[in-house]
């Protein structure tokens, strides 16, 4: 029957981290120092293997035979840890790579013929641990010896001017403190120290830090291209899994100390724990996001926040600078002209053909810079909404009835496909301003279709459309025989309109411009139509974009929330 005591747990905890640190220093390590220091990992893996094992065990037979085979792996931890030392501070030295491995494998053969652990003892009455002959004395004098002037010597090497590998030197050290004398308590009860080994759960610590100090300073030398939000998430999961632990051993503890049996009482008792622990992992989570993000959960959510106001900033003095381009340059056009009949006029002021001709030019002129102020006035400072219930189907359909005479003129055939047949979908919004975005987009499928064509006008209930589901919408509109619905794609949250000419198209790589301001190909456009629109439709907390085909036409997207 199994046993999951500390003991067993720790080793557990063991295996799970350290398993992962092996496998990544063997499959990135390419130098002979990263192999070396894998079987160092790999000798406190063994070790968290056979202790998960003899934890979970009660047979004092299996347990002895595990006991030997695990503390072979205990024996070589400082052998391998010690020659990858050497090797980073460029001390190796044959003599005593000799020793230290001869000692190793001496005090192995000495275990493995049964000269070490004797006869198996229950201690604390959860694991078996062994009476020893002098020879465990030894290798435990040994193992020490060899960790304490391994340890010597990379604090020698750490207090010389090493700046490249300074900081990676300091946190092997800090895994060493922390890692090493958790590990020695588990030799103290085979020499009659009645310690219980809960030194094994600091052991874990040491392979964080090392895995902290690969991915973060490229410790030995291995480079890893990794998010920190993955080393973070990692991090947090490890910080839960201790967590749950310990209250799990908690809550053993005060079972066999007060001696309830009840499942209620255990659960009422583990919850408690939950709530009295909160603060303590709040703590190791705030040194956490201190460590990788230089701050809170909340601060990082504040400086995302000014950093967001920045950029919108930094944006519109973009735009202010493109605004200032673009209004000199359109306005130049009809001063040109205004000026030149100002020249004219007073040697004219009798001629009638001349007044007879430039007159209308004048007022066509004047005008065409009255519509790009106000325009202009339109985008830079857009009037605030008055929204009230409007039938979307009825507004648009008005707003079609207006360009009815372009329509004829142009030749161009219009389609009306309305969400479910329905002739009236309520919306709250401004129609005023609606109309005005509607009325942009018409004119602009009129424009694009100066020889005739399809104005298809499509609108349906739907999610917020992906840029894959964008693309089908086309391809939808484009091939209307081909049209297949995904019903499971509905979410009654957001009203679309989709809006679809048979035009010439837009260039591709004039799409993501579209509807940046005084972006035009036309010779007459303003470029601001587009852009207006689409301050419209966001100030309505909707969104637009479009998609064309060279050849095949244009289609813009409007979506509109449904309150």
């Amino acid at each position: 029957m199994f046993n999951l005591n500390p003991f067993a747990i720790s080793g557990l905890l063991n295996i799970i981290t350290y398993l992962p640190l092996f496998l990544l220093i063997l499959l990135k390590g390419k130098t002979k120092i990263t192999k070396i220091y894998a079987l160092y990992i790999f000798a406190v893996l063994w070790w968290g293997v056979g202790g998960f094992i003899i934890g979970i065990n009660k047979n004092p037979n299996i347990s002895l035979t595990i006991w030997k085979i695990t503390y072979c792996g205990v024996i070589f931890i400082p052998v391998f840890l010690g020659h990858s030392i050497l090797l980073m501070i460029n001390r190796v030295s044959k003599i005593s790579l000799f020793l230290i491995y001869t000692q190793a494998f001496f005090f192995s053969f000495v275990t493995l013929t049964n000269k070490v652990f004797l006869s198996p003892k229950l201690i604390f009455d959860s694991f078996y641990f062994n009476y020893t002959s002098k020879f465990y004395l030894f290798s435990f004098i040994f193992w020490i010896i060899i960790v304490f002037i391994e340890n010597f010597y990379l604090i020698l090497y750490y207090r010389r001017d090493h700046s490249e590998q300074k900081k990676q030197i300091q946190l092997i050290i800090l895994a060493l403190v922390i890692g090493f004398p958790g590990g020695t308590i588990n030799f103290l009860p085979n020499l009659s120290f009645n310690i219980y080994p809960y030194g094994n759960f600091l052991v874990p610590i040491h392979s964080i830090i090392i895995t902290y100090a690969i991915l973060k300073h490229q410790l030995l030398d291995i480079e890893i291209v990794i998010k920190k939000s993955l080393i973070y998430s990692f991090l947090i999961a490890l910080i839960t899994i201790f967590y749950v632990l310990i209250v799990l051993i908690l809550e053993k503890l005060l079972q066999e100390f007060f001696g309830y049996h009840s499942i209620l009482t255990s659960i009422i008792t583990a919850v408690l724990l939950v709530i009295i622990l909160v603060p303590l992992r709040n703590k190791i989570q705030y040194f956490i996001d201190r460590l990788f993000f230089k701050g809170t959960q909340v601060e990082i959510a504040e400086q995302n926040e000014l950093l967001l106001q920045e950029v919108a900033k930094t944006e519109k003095l973009k735009a202010v600078a493109t605004l200032a381009s673009g209004m000199a340059h359109e306005i130049k056009n009809p001063l040109t002209a205004i000026k030149t009949f100002s020249e004219f006029l007073p040697q004219k002021l009798d001629d009638k053909e001349f007044l007879k001709k430039f007159a209308p030019l004048l007022n066509h002129e004047v005008e065409r810079i009255n519509q790009l102020v106000h325009n202009l006035l339109d985008f830079a400072k857009p009037i605030p909404l008055k929204p009230e219930t409007t039938d979307i189907h009825a507004l648009m359909t008005s707003t079609l009835n207006f360009l009815d005479n372009q329509f004829v003129k142009n030749r161009i055939n219009v389609i009306y496909d309305f969400y479910d047949g329905k002739t009236s979908v309520l919306l709250k919004v401004d129609p005023n301003q609606l109309k005005q975005a509607f009325l942009n987009l018409f004119l602009n499928a009129i424009e694009a279709m100066p020889n005739g064509g399809t104005l298809t006008i499509k609108t349906s209930v739907s999610l917020r459309a992906t840029e894959r589901s964008e693309a089908i919408y086309f391809k939808k509109i484009a091939s209307p025989e081909k049209q297949v619905r995904n019903d499971t794609n509905l979410n009654p949250k957001t009203f679309q309109i989709i809006i679809k000419d048979t035009g010439g198209g837009i260039n591709p790589d004039d799409l993501p411009h579209i509807f940046d301001p005084f972006f035009t190909k036309k010779d007459s456009g303003t470029g601001l139509g587009l852009s207006v629109t689409h301050g419209i439709i966001v100030q309505h907390g909707g969104r637009i974009w479009g998609e064309s085909v060279v050849g095949e036409g244009a289609v813009f997207i409007v979506e509109l929330p449904v309150a």
